[in-house]
């Protein structure tokens, strides 16, 4: 440093001059001090060298001074600003508050940068060239009464270009900047049982129809790092004495290349947490017919390891020979040894491609929920901000000016609590992640079930300096539903976001993904509360009908002792969701009827007892009604009197032969209108649940409008649209239930079937480390019950 104070000790002299001589409260300034090479006007030393960073100022520039001394003073850096009156995450967070008895003189100065051989810098990286442009800034306080010149001359005899030693020398209400683009490094915390459920259908490898039910601990931990370029500011200020706040946040993108995504990739940093959760997850997939020979000490996979050594050797008795066969079919492997040499290698291929698709699954789920979040982000949000000692400050300088927050987040982990205060990290005061769904990884998603009602519809706009936009719309709607008893609540979440800039943003740019959950939580869940929650997963085709029985009967010890946690999930990613539109664009009464009749509430009668009963008894009277609705020739559609609700399904109890010989016992119940009487008759759920055929007829008008907003590459503010139409299905629970079963059955026409939907019933039982997730395998274009 003393070269450079050497070289820099005519600056305060030669800049001094061209500052007015007067109060910092009497004038506002912005002075341009160099342009062009600024070490060739002897202002800046030629290049300083700093972590094996060159900063050279011999190359084009710009040196400023600006000053702010009032409330209203926009801050381009957005590190001073006026206090925040919104309490949103998106909220800025300005480091310096305006409004007091002290102002600012900020001496800013642009230069390149190149890396020194060998040394890697995640910040700074750069796929076109090793030399980019990077801002530094140095803001100082000032009480108002202070003159400028003389300020300004005290500031310049001690320039601080953003050094390790210049944190120590940051005064209280300081700070100083640092801004690049470059491919920036986080750390997350995350939990594995949070990431499961949304993978199962990439885990399967099992042949179609089987149930998959896999265990996971509530409490493994996943730690994973994720990278992405954009461009990002860096800054160290002083809140309080002794202490540094150390902040990141987005700016305004340079990237000019419109064909260019986020580029994130993730590395999972934990070989051994994924070792484990491999076994896990190869349990799940071998089933529970190997349970019966695993003997204390041993483990499902062990015992597999055994039988296939033994059978390769033609050692298996004719029970072993059995089991494996069972084992083998399952895995859609050679059930019948017909070549017992060669099964050693083909389990040991499984088990391979396991590992692969498991490894695989995780980075694809870490690095869509982070983009998720990422895009949802407003240019100026603070992706970390964290206070800390001025020691740790300098120890971490190097790895964060390199874009490196990987070290820093790695020592709060382990770091006693009063060594730090973290504020923000990722929308979250938290490090670790947790109880995410959909297509979040937990970055406050979840908040919305705090809440007896909420409906988020927003855009985010991220724009680059050629003014290029990025957009992100956020379509959630959350529900408190008492009708659904301990499925009380819900979430859905229609995604729609661009991961690359483009001049004029279109429907067709978008990426679209659909999320629906209900989510339930009772003290002491009885049967009857399980056998409704598992009623819903096969609604959803989340479970197969089979297969509910054997859920129930894996829960069975838990019911009625403690509390019990279900999470039923159904998500469609863009491909999926693009292939599940073009086929609902007209309203076809008959098949909304199926979705709506096995949406009915689940009772023990036989009629209600399964969705498919449901659907053959109340399918019909749905129909029947929503025509009689809709040949009304209103423009309103207005719902049937519960009254005439009630005498149209007393005709089909009597009438229909399907009806009258599966719901004769429910006949007397369902011909009569009884005001108060709950929510169980076709009757009292047309009147808890209004405006069906509305609904369903908004529903399609929004896949219509989606369709062609995307064709004919509409403006994407259409979209708003299309989220008011299609939510209409999703406002009450009941609606939520039969939107899901409607999704399900046009799923299974698509080229993918339900194989290409994220479905999975998740339970946690409140005194367990464990949780519990199912899901029914699917093949490819398949077509399920109730299917056209």
């Amino acid at each position: 440093m003393k070269v450079v104070n050497k070289l820099l000790e005519k600056l305060p002299e030669a800049v001094a001059g061209k500052i007015p001589d007067v109060k910092l409260q009497d004038q506002d300034i912005k002075v341009t001090v160099a342009q062009g090479s600024l070490a060739e006007e002897k202002l800046l030393p030629p290049k300083l060298d700093m972590h094996g960073i060159t900063l050279s100022f011999e190359a084009g520039g710009e040196a400023t001074i600006r000053n702010f001394n009032s409330p209203g003073d926009v801050d381009e850096n957005g590190i001073i600003g006026e206090p925040s009156t919104e309490t949103s995450d998106q909220a800025p967070r300005p480091q310096l508050l305006l409004g007091g008895d002290m102002g600012w003189m900020r001496y800013q100065v642009s230069a390149r940068v190149k890396a020194a051989v060998g040394t890697k810098l995640s910040f700074l990286a750069s796929e076109k060239s090793t030399e980019l442009s990077v801002t530094l800034s140095d803001y100082r306080a000032h009480p108002l009464g202070q003159n400028m010149r003389e300020a300004a001359r005290a500031d310049l005899a001690e320039l601080r270009l953003v050094q390790p030693t210049d944190i120590a020398k940051l005064a209280l209400g300081d700070a100083v900047a640092w801004q690049a683009r470059g491919s920036l490094q986080a750390r997350l915390e995350l939990n594995w049982a949070d990431v499961f459920p949304a993978n199962l259908n990439r885990l399967g490898f099992l042949r179609a129809g089987e149930l998959l039910s896999l265990k996971t601990s509530i409490k493994a931990a996943l730690s994973a790092r994720v990278s992405l370029t954009d461009d990002y500011q860096l800054s160290f200020s002083r809140p309080r004495a002794g202490r540094i706040q150390v902040a990141v946040r987005k700016v305004t993108s340079h990237d000019r290349a419109l064909a260019a995504g986020l580029g994130i990739t993730v590395e999972l940093l934990d070989p051994a947490a994924v070792k484990a959760q491999l076994g896990q997850l190869l349990e799940a997939l071998l089933g529970p017919v190997l349970r019966e020979l695993v003997k204390k000490g041993n483990t499902a996979l062990e015992i597999m390891d055994g039988l296939v050594d033994k059978a390769s050797k033609a050692k298996l008795d004719e029970n072993q020979k059995r089991v494996l066969g069972l084992v083998l079919e399952r895995l859609g492997l050679d059930p019948q040894l017909s070549d017992p040499a060669n099964l050693p290698q083909a389990w040991a291929d499984f088990k391979a491609r396991v590992a692969e698709a498991l490894d695989n699954a995780v980075k694809t789920q870490i690095a869509n929920g982070f983009q998720y979040e990422y895009l949802r982000l407003a240019e100026t949000s603070t992706l970390l901000e964290v206070v800390v000692e001025d020691v740790t400050a300098m120890q971490f300088h190097e790895s964060l000016l390199k874009g490196n927050l990987v070290e820093l987040v790695k020592w709060m982990k382990t770091a006693s609590p009063t060594e730090f205060e973290l504020r923000n990290y990722l929308n979250s005061n938290t490090l670790t992640r947790q109880r995410a769904y959909g297509f979040s990884l937990g970055i406050g998603s979840f908040e919305l079930l705090k809440a007896q009602s909420v409906r988020k519809q927003s855009w985010v706009t991220q724009e680059n300096f050629q003014g290029d936009r990025r957009l992100a719309f956020l379509g959630r709607r959350g529900y408190e539903d008492k009708l659904l008893g301990n499925r009380g609540q819900w979430v859905v979440d229609l995604k729609a976001d661009m991961s690359r800039f483009s001049p004029a943003p279109v429907a067709a740019d978008f990426n679209y993904g659909l999320h629906l959950m209900l989510w339930g939580r009772q003290k002491k869940l009885s049967r009857k509360d399980l056998q409704q929650a598992v009623d819903d997963a096969v609604v959803w085709g989340v479970l197969d009908a089979k297969d509910a029985a054997n859920v129930i009967s894996v829960m069975q010890e838990d019911v009625g002792k403690q509390p019990i946690e279900t999470r039923l999930e159904l998500k469609m990613a863009d491909d999926s969701f693009r292939a599940l539109v073009p086929r609902i664009q007209e309203l076809d009464l008959a098949r909304f009827s199926r979705a709506l009749a096995r949406a009915l509430p689940w009772s023990e009668q036989t009629p209600r007892a399964t969705p498919e009963f449901r659907r053959a008894v109340y399918a019909p009277i749905w129909e029947a009604y929503l025509r009689e609705v809709q040949d009304q020739g209103s423009l309103m559609l207005n719902d049937l009197p519960p009254s005439r609700a009630a005498q149209i399904a007393k005709w089909y109890f009597q009438k229909d032969p399907t009806v009258h010989d599966l719901g004769k016992e429910l006949q007397l119940v369902e011909s009569e209108w009884r005001p108060g009487g709950g929510n169980f008759t076709f009757a009292e759920v047309i009147s808890k649940n209004p405006h069906t055929l509305v609904r369903c007829r908004d529903f399609v008008s929004g896949m219509v409008r989606l369709r062609r907003a995307i064709d004919e590459r509409k403006a994407a503010d259409e979209l708003r649209t299309v989220f008011g139409e299609l939510e209409g299905m999703w406002t009450t629970g009941f609606h939520l239930r039969a939107a899901g079963s409607l999704l399900s059955e046009l799923a299974q026409a698509t080229p993918l079937g339900l194989a290409g939907v994220e479905r999975t019933l998740t339970v946690r039982v409140a005194d367990s480390e464990e949780q519990l997730v199912f899901s029914t395998t699917r093949s490819t274009g398949s077509r399920g019950p109730g299917a056209p």
